[in-house]
């Protein structure tokens, strides 16, 4: 009996040492681009059966919209007519308004829909700088509102991830491509 369960200890330790870094990555961390990646992302709609509850519908997007941490509208895009969540996934490359690049830091993603507005926030890093943790890496300073919830329906953003990784799984901390623009720092 007890070989049983330290077998199954290990597996449950292999599991973590090889799936984990990347999950611990992106909650402790939040989520995180390079200068210059696409950041993609959707509205996902699920719904999980609750007695008395009328079906769900589905969500609509009105538009979005990237922020500062302080609130200052970078890009926004509204549509001429909602867009069904279900075919809808928005892009951004990282320019303001006037199509610039923007700088490295916390960004908020807000999209507004039919059951309300959504939000969630990431970091834009400079690969080339060695110092863009210290700041940025430590919490986010924005308030998500990653999901809404109407009885048995539920409403959220994601980010399309699409990310490749290289090397050994066990040093795998989060998304990393492999090129990545800068492979040592100046």
């Amino acid at each position: 009996m007890r070989s049983t369960w330290v077998r199954i200890g290990w597996a449950v330790l292999l599991v973590t040492l090889l799936v984990g870094p990347a999950a611990w990555a992106s909650s402790l961390f939040g989520t995180s681009y390079d200068l210059g990646d696409e950041i993609r992302f959707k509205v996902q709609d699920s719904s999980t059966w609750w007695w008395g509850c009328c079906a769900c519908e589905e969500s609509l997007v009105l538009g979005w919209r990237i922020e500062t941490t302080a609130g200052q509208v970078v890009y926004s895009v509204i549509h001429d007519a909602p867009v069904s969540a279900s075919i809808w996934q928005g892009s951004w490359l990282q320019t303001d308004i006037n199509g610039m690049a923007v700088i490295a830091g916390q960004y908020r993603l807000v999209v507004d829909t039919s059951v309300g507005t959504l939000s969630k926030c990431f970091s834009i890093k400079d690969p080339c700088a060695c110092t863009w943790c210290r700041s940025s890496c430590v919490s986010c300073v924005c308030q998500d509102v990653s999901t809404i919830t109407n009885c048995s329906c539920r409403t959220s953003l994601v980010f399309v991830d699409d990310c490749t990784t290289c090397g050994f799984p066990l040093f795998q901390w989060g998304c990393s491509t492999c090129n990545s623009g800068c492979s040592t720092c100046p």
